[in-house]
């Protein structure tokens, strides 16, 4: 936070805040908005429990709504024209105002602290199934859509659908070796609404990680979409290259460098997109994920009664030689 307190004091304020999350908040809330429905969604906006949206919320208010769009793009470049004209200084006094507020500071505590929270639940989930599973298959493809639908097929309203339908597919094709998912929802004014995803295998009953991806990349892409759907296959070779502390592929137990990149992994499918939400109807939760089964904590359970008994046994003999 005082980061952000300083860049907004400092006289290059303009080119500091573009770097912020909040003029991207603003411009993707600007394109979900119309006048019609400028009221509501404002009223969301204030309501919001996520911080960037309450600050665009409260930065909103007092702007003509059958002009916001041109007023916020005037805000962050030259254009000045009369119909735009925003007092950039008074903006950005009253920004840092609401920066500073008790209910801001409030708010975004909170957020922080369930993004942690979040991270920290992930990354056991998967630090359990690399200690239950003698190799885990860990697959990363994201789902999106291209520009192939009509006016009544939008990907918002069926994504969730969309996306059921790609689990279940996925569970019943690969019912031997599939163990669990996390998938995060995003929303983007380019991308529109898309989904990354971490699908788990039991890598003892499966092989070819590349190659399930792009199965599975293909029936989003051909069958669940109708050929509107793109995928982002991560597993393949030239994108682990490029990972500092590859976490997708295939991985024995307690892998050292396999648990950095989860640590990343769950760090950034914990992020929360506020986005989305206000895009995608009947989305109430950004980042979906399973947890360990019955038979999967029973398996742990083993494994770590396993692991202490032959600690102790090797303590026996260390004692007695």
């Amino acid at each position: 936070m005082k980061g952000i307190h300083h860049e907004m004091k400092s006289t290059k304020w303009k080119k500091a805040l573009t770097k912020k999350s909040l003029q991207k908040q603003l411009a993707q809330v600007c394109g979900l908005m119309s006048p019609y429905a400028y009221a509501p969604v404002l009223r969301k906006l204030i309501e919001s429990k996520d911080p960037w949206l309450w600050l665009a919320g409260h930065c909103f208010v007092g702007i003509d709504p059958s002009n916001h769009e041109g007023q916020f793009n005037a805000l962050f470049s030259d254009d000045q024209h009369p119909d735009n004209y925003i007092d950039q200084a008074q903006f950005l006094e009253s920004l840092d105002q609401l920066v500073k507020s008790s209910a801001f500071q409030k708010i975004y505590k909170n957020h922080v602290r369930q993004e942690q929270q979040l991270a920290h639940s992930l990354l056991d989930y998967i630090k359990d199934l690399n200690k239950i599973y003698s190799k885990l298959m860990v697959i990363r493809l994201d789902l999106s859509y291209g520009e192939i639908y009509t006016d009544d097929w939008e990907p918002e309203l069926r994504a969730l659908n969309d996306w059921d339908l790609f689990h279940a597919y996925t569970a019943n094709s690969f019912k031997d070796s599939f163990i669990g998912y996390a998938a995060k929802f995003e929303y983007g004014a380019d991308k529109g609404i898309h989904i990354h995803t971490l699908l788990f295998f039991d890598g003892s009953a499966v092989r070819q990680d590349v190659t399930i991806a792009k199965h599975l990349g293909e029936h989003w892409k051909n069958t669940i979409t109708q050929g509107a759907g793109i995928y982002f296959n991560a597993n393949t070779l030239e994108y682990k290259a490029r990972m500092k502390h590859c976490a997708v592929g295939v991985f024995k137990r307690n892998d050292a460098d396999f648990l950095v990149g989860a640590k990343e992994i769950a760090k950034y499918f914990a992020k929360k997109d506020p986005i989305v939400r206000l895009a995608v109807p009947r989305l109430t939760q950004t980042l979906r994920r399973s947890s360990l089964t019955l038979q999967q904590k029973a398996m742990l359970e083993k494994r770590l009664a396993s692991k202490v008994w032959s600690t102790q046994g090797a303590r026996c003999m260390t004692s007695f030689g």
